[in-house]
């Protein structure tokens, strides 16, 4: 379990869970504006999450 809340911290693992919603969850019609979405949400998770090794400050 440990493991998994681990990689729920980075941004690339919540890149990853928006591209999967993209490709596998919604009909043709949203792709467009659910991939617009997706790339602000893990955008702002890539700006407020720290990386793993990040030293703190």
């Amino acid at each position: 379990m440990k493991y998994f809340l681990n990689r729920l911290r980075e941004p690339s693992t919540w890149a990853a869970i928006s591209a999967l919603g993209v490709v596998f969850g919604l009909p043709p019609g949203t792709i467009d504006l659910a991939a617009q979405v997706a790339v602000g949400i893990t955008g702002l998770a890539g700006i407020v999450l720290k990386d793993k090794g990040d030293a703190p400050k």
